[in-house]
This record gives structure tokens, C-alpha cells and sequence, in this order.
């Protein structure tokens, strides 16, 4: 009777466990390789984005550097002017190109440095003497006379503004020097390899910059390294106006590349170019103008710039021209195509208007965490199918003893481990077996859970992004202000859980009146948005300070350098102040994109360009302006972030600035908040469901009407 007992018992309890072990290791198996599969897929596609990303922000990182580089132009420019206008008295002792030569006359310093050498015609880096104490002096053949020129010393006055300069600017400064019409001539850091019948008059950078009048960019070969260098060039001015030389600096573009930064960030095998679109014969070509690492050859300064002339090229035409047209059109993207035969992500983005900034990793960089990635998860999903089955088959002996004692208290803890890892095969990660035995079983029911709470590991990050997501939202104005004559309505819509945009309102100190800030963070996410919530809490901090404008946006740079330190971050900002009457508006605007004025009566606009000024976290010393306008009545103020006109659609095309003005004047009639809604309902239905790329900012402001008093 006990044997038919346990064969009876072990028969009904033995089939139904068989079947669930079954189904549930063949669905464990199944559910990793789809787990694995999508892990790979997104994980790819968010370094993709960030290396888009890194393209961007080194693209804006680069011109911002160059903008820099024209303020400080401009700056030694204006204080040379002052001294070569001035009056002087006495002879300092300067040091002219021959004495560099000359044992026993050089200056004191004068030594190799390893930022100068000269190139021979193999490329080999022969170290270049300089000084770094002394200027040079130069006069062209049979000017002679320009040595006892009063000149020398108004020039000479300038050598610690040239030394400041040269030492706060980095590796990438070259030389700075300046030529007057006479062709005297003084570069700093001084040295003796002006080579013979060279006239500094007679370059073009000289030339141009006369023929332009104001700042000129162009390619040139340094007379006395042989290097290809970029050289902005100014024309400096008497107090009649009249032009009475060029001031230059050399830079050496492939320094603003950040090779070595992105290198660190991604992997030694990136590379970095500046390319611009140039028509050849019958197509259109990516012209190398800068490439990162890239060993130079000695060029004759005579001859200008080399014949041969490098580009950019693919195997695959197709991309590639589609690639040429979206730089062409001013875009930014991420194409995968092979580059010197080996398949690569390229990600590149604007730079300076006519060219663009690229980024060029093997593919295999890319997709080399995510294969790890995958294949740890698609691992774990094995471990817990062998886990499964030994847990099925230690189950079954449990089961098999169990009837043959006879005991229901030994099967139930069985019988709840079976049914967590049929739960487990379905999908639920939120089981957990709580058995207290004291043997095996609890050892068992142990092992289930601690192979579990790595698959929730995701739940919780979701989670903690949802928290973050409530928090950002709650920085940001629950409603518009309510000003007299005024009808104003913003919105912020992050791309990702959390974003880097961030739009309020305030009231200006002093004046009163209505207050509007816009700002834009480099990136978005997480990342961005702390560093949004840190500009947030400067701004705020600000606007309860009596000082103008201007003062105040400054400050805050400064402080928000002090944060930031070296991570390559910033923020644009555009703050709008608007009078007490609603007649007048000033505003400042910190590397952001102009504000736009709509008058639906004309059917016109206008822009608040201001002059270009630095973001906010570049540099701290950085100075803004403030700009007031006029407003009339019926008007439209428009701010907004770049999220708008540069979307997408499945076409690959961009929304633009004339598709947002078309909407604001077909709603020209209507309040603030319905004109912002058509807006966005309009970029949505652009898109046509393409996912959004970046964070929508932007804020109405609608001037129905001035508060001035009634004339009586």
C-alpha cells in the first residue's frame, strides 16, 4: 500500500512540476535573448547620441574659443593704437632680428621651447629658438633707418600685453606681432628666422586686412617655421582714422581640436577634422582644413599654401553625399560609413558658418561596451536557465521524497519555489521566495533571490529618473505673470526624462516692470540638468540685486565658472526686462540665439542681436552689454531654444525659422498660451512621430497695450 501510495503521489506531483520546468527554462532562455538583443540595440544608440553630442558641444566649445580670439584682437589692437598715437620720451633697448643670431646680443632666455620648431621638407620637428621675455624687432632690407624710429619705443610699450596675452591663451597662440606702414615690424615671442628679402608688407595677411578694414581669417605659412597656420589680422588706425599698419596673431587650429580630450572621453583611434564643402569639376567635396595629429611637411612661405590638396572620402558615395548636403545646409547628424576601410560612426556639426566640426570613431569603439553589455545579460539569463533546471531537479527529488514520506509540510516550500519560477519565465522580477527551513530548501529559495534583484536594478533607475523628471518640472513656473498690458505664457519640454532648458520670471530691482530669462545647457539629461538648476539658483540669486543688467549677468558667469571648472560645459542665456509702461525693453543675450519681435500690422520683424558675447561658465571675465528697444503696441516677442526650428522630420529636413514665423503670424489674434500651443502642435505634426532630439523652450509675450497715464 505504501509503494502504491508513493507512486501515486509521486505521478500527480511529478508531471505537473516536469511541464512547468519546461516552460519556464524555454521562456528564460527566449526572454534574455530579447533582453539582450534591446540592451545592445539602446545602449548603442545612447552612445551614438552622445558622441552627436560631443560633436556639438566641441563644434560650440571651438567657435566660442575663436569669438575669444577676435575680442582679444580687438583689444590689442585698440591699446596699440593708444600708444602709437601717444607722445614718448627715451630709448628702451630692444632686441632686433639680427641680434637673436649673434652670440653675446641675445636676449637672456633666448632657448628652444617645445611649442616652436621648424619643419623640414621630410616633416622632421627641428626645435626652434625663441625668447620668451623679448619681442623682435624687424625692418625689410634698406629701412635701416627704422632703427632709430620713435616707434621702437611706443611698440615696445606693448610687450606685457603681448606677454599677458601669449600666456592666458594656450597652445593653440602661435606668434602675435604687429607691421606698420613704415615696415617696421614686432613680434613676440622673439627670434632670428625672418628669411632674407622678407617684407612683411608684402603678405597678404597685411594686404587683406587693409582692403577689408575690420578682422580677417585666412591660411597662411609662417615665414620662419615653415608651419600652416590660421592668421586673424586687423588693421590699426591713427586718431584721423587713417590706417597706419596690421596687428596679427597666428593660430594653430589643429590645437582647437581637442583630440586629446575627446581621446581620453572615447578612444586614441578617434579623429578630428574641420572640413567645408568645395565644388571640384562635376560634385561637391569635403576639404580637409584641419585634422587632428595629422605630421606637417616644410612648405616654402613663398609659395602660400600647398597644391595638394586633401579631402575627406568614403567608400559608400551615398552616405557620404548625403552627409555633404546636410553640412552644406548648415546641419549636424550622425552617420555610420566606412572610413579608411573600417566601418565607423561619424558625428559632425557646424562651424563658423561655411564648414564643419567631425568626428570620425570605428565602429567597433561604439559597439564595444554594449556587446559586453549584452552578452553579460544574455549570460545571466543562462545562469538563471541552469539555475532554473536545478532548482526544477533538485524540486523533483525534494517532490519524489516528499511522497515518500508521505509529508505535505516538506512539499509546500517546493511547490512555492516551482511556482516563483514560473512567475520568473512570465516575466515577473518582483517574486520572492521566503522559506525558513533551515536546509537545502532555504538554500534554494536563497539562490532565486539573489539572481533576481540584478534584473530590477533597471526598475529602480526608472524610478529614480521619474523623481528626478517631478523635481525638474517643479523648478520651472507653475504660471504666467499677470502684468497690466502684457499677455505672456512659456513652456519647457524636456527629449529626455530631464532636460537642460529653463525659462522664469521675475521682477527687475529698482524699476519694476517684468523680467524673462531663457536659457539653453550644453546637452541634455541628467547632466544638463543639474547643471540648469545650478544657473537657476545664480539667476535667482541675481535678479534681487539693484545693480544694471549687464552687472548682474555678469556675475552670475562668474560664479557659474567657479562651479563648472574645466568640464567643457555652458550655458546660453537671453534675459528680457521690460519696463513698468510696456514701452521699452532691455536685454542682454549671453550666447543665445537673438529674440524675435513680430508686428503683425506690417507683416515685419526684427531680431535683438546685440553684439556676439560668450555663454555663461566659459570664462570668467568675460563682459556683456545691455541693449534697450522701443516696442509697440500689438507686437509679438518671441524666445525660444533651437529644439524648435532645428527638428526633424522622417525626411530628415529641419522645421526652420520660416515655418515659426508663418505660425505666429496665422495666430497673431490670439492669446499667448493658444499661439505657444500651435507652435508645438506644429513641430509635433512636423516631425510626423520622428522622436524628439533635443529640449523646446520658448516663451510668448504679447504687448496689447502701454500702462502710460492718460493724458487729462
Amino acid at each position: 500500500m505504501r509503494i502504491k501510495l508513493f507512486i501515486l503521489l509521486l505521478t500527480f506531483s511529478l508531471i505537473p512540476l516536469l511541464v512547468v520546468s519546461v516552460i519556464s527554462r524555454q521562456g528564460i532562455q527566449e526572454l534574455g535573448k530579447i533582453q539582450s538583443q534591446n540592451l545592445r540595440v539602446d545602449m548603442i544608440k545612447i552612445l551614438t547620441d552622445e558622441m552627436h553630442q560631443s560633436a556639438k558641444d566641441s563644434a560650440k566649445l571651438v567657435q566660442q574659443q575663436a569669438v575669444s580670439l577676435e575680442f582679444a584682437l580687438k583689444a590689442i589692437g585698440a591699446e596699440a593704437e593708444d600708444m602709437l598715437n601717444d607722445p614718448v620720451q627715451g630709448k628702451p633697448k630692444v632686441y632686433f632680428a639680427e641680434d637673436f643670431n649673434i652670440k653675446g646680443r641675445q636676449p637672456d632666455d633666448f632657448g628652444p621651447s617645445p611649442q616652436y620648431f621648424v619643419l623640414s621638407e621630410k616633416g622632421k620637428k627641428t626645435p626652434s629658438l625663441v625668447s620668451l621675455e623679448e619681442p623682435v624687432f624687424f625692418y625689410p632690407k634698406g629701412k635701416e633707418r627704422l632703427m632709430k624710429s620713435p616707434d621702437l619705443t611706443r611698440l615696445y610699450q606693448l610687450k606685457s600685453d603681448f606677454k599677458s596675452f601669449f600666456n592666458e591663451a594656450g597652445t593653440a597662440l602661435h606668434r602675435i606681432y604687429i607691421t606698420l606702414n613704415s615696415g617696421l615690424h614686432m613680434a613676440y615671442p622673439g627670434h632670428g628666422n625672418y628669411p632674407e628679402n622678407y617684407d612683411p608688407r608684402k603678405r597678404a595677411w597685411f594686404s587683406e586686412a587693409i582692403a577689408k578694414g575690420s578682422i580677417n581669417w585666412d591660411k597662411f605659412i609662417d615665414a620662419s617655421t615653415g608651419q600652416q597656420v590660421y592668421t586673424l589680422s586687423k588693421p590699426i588706425r591713427d586718431r584721423r582714422d587713417k590706417i597706419i599698419g596690421v596687428v596679427a596673431i597666428d593660430i594653430q587650429l589643429v590645437e582647437l581640436l581637442r583630440k586629446e580630450d575627446l581621446s581620453s572621453q572615447w578612444s586614441n583611434a578617434i579623429q578630428t577634422f574641420v572640413v567645408g564643402p568645395v565644388r571640384t569639376d562635376d560634385k561637391v567635396e569635403l576639404q580637409i582644413w584641419a585634422e587632428g595629429g595629422h605630421d606637417e611637411t616644410n612648405i616654402s612661405w613663398m609659395t602660400g599654401l600647398p597644391n595638394e590638396v586633401r579631402y575627406l572620402q568614403s567608400t559608400n558615395k551615398k552616405l557620404l553625399n548625403k552627409m555633404i548636403a546636410s553640412i552644406s545646409k548648415g546641419e549636424s547628424g550622425v552617420i555610420r560609413m566606412p572610413f579608411n576601410g573600417v566601418d565607423s560612426v561619424w558625428s559632425f556639426a557646424p562651424f563658423r558658418g561655411e564648414g564643419s566640426y567631425v568626428l570620425i570613431t570605428p565602429e567597433r569603439i561604439i559597439t564595444r561596451v554594449p556587446d559586453r553589455a549584452a552578452q553579460q545579460a544574455l549570460d545571466l539569463s543562462k545562469n538563471l536557465y541552469v539555475a532554473v533546471g536545478a532548482a526544477s531537479f533538485f524540486t523533483l527529488l525534494t517532490v519524489a521524497l516528499v511522497a515518500f514520506v508521505g509529508s505535505r509540510k516538506i512539499l509546500k516550500p517546493l511547490l512555492a519555489m516551482t511556482d516563483a519560477a514560473e512567475k520568473i519565465s512570465e516575466g515577473d522580477l518582483s517574486v520572492h521566495v521566503d522559506v525558513k527551513t533551515g536546509d537545502e530548501r532555504e538554500t534554494l529559495a536563497r539562490a532565486f533571490n539573489q539572481m533576481i534583484p540584478k534584473l530590477q536594478d533597471h526598475l529602480r533607475i526608472s524610478k529614480s529618473l521619474e523623481l528626478a523628471q517631478e523635481v525638474h518640472t517643479n523648478l520651472l513656473p507653475m504660471e504666467s505673470p499677470q502684468a497690466k498690458g502684457l499677455d505672456i505664457s512659456g513652456v519647457s519640454i524636456s527629449c529626455d526624462e530631464t532636460g537642460g532648458d529653463y525659462f522664469d520670471y521675475y521682477t527687475p530691482p529698482g524699476s519694476g516692470g517684468t523680467g524673462i530669462l531663457l536659457g539653453d545647457v550644453t546637452g541634455h539629461g541628467v547632466s544638463a540638468a543639474l547643471l540648469m538648476t545650478t544657473g537657476r539658483a545664480h539667476l535667482k540669486h541675481a535678479s534681487g540685486h539693484s545693480e544694471p543688467l549687464a552687472t548682474r549677468i555678469e556675475e552670475v558667469n562668474r560664479l557659474l565658472c567657479s562651479d563648472i571648472g574645466d568640464t567643457g560645459r555652458f550655458m546660453t542665456l537671453f534675459c528680457l526686462e521690460m519696463s513698468p509702461d510696456n514701452s521699452k525693453a532691455t536685454y542682454v543675450r549671453a550666447g543665445h540665439d537673438p529674440a524675435t519681435i513680430y508686428d503683425p500690422a506690417s507683416g515685419k520683424t526684427r531680431e535683438l542681436m546685440g553684439s556676439p558675447m560668450l555663454a555663461l561658465g566659459i570664462f570668467d571675465e568675460a563682459e556683456y552689454n545691455e541693449f534697450d528697444i522701443d516696442l509697440h503696441e500689438g507686437e509679438i516677442i518671441f524666445i525660444g531654444t533651437d529644439g524648435i526650428w532645428e527638428a526633424r522630420n522622417t525626411k530628415d529636413e529641419m522645421f526652420g525659422r520660416e515655418r515659426l514665423d508663418q505660425v505666429i503670424f496665422a495666430n497673431a489674434q490670439r492669446s499667448a498660451a493658444e499661439i505657444q500651443q500651435e507652435i508645438i502642435a506644429a513641430v509635433y505634426k512636423f516631425q510626423d512621430g520622428m522622436e524628439q532630439e533635443d529640449d523646446i523652450t520658448l516663451v510668448i509675450i504679447k504687448v496689447n497695450e502701454f500702462n502710460r497715464p492718460k493724458e487729462s
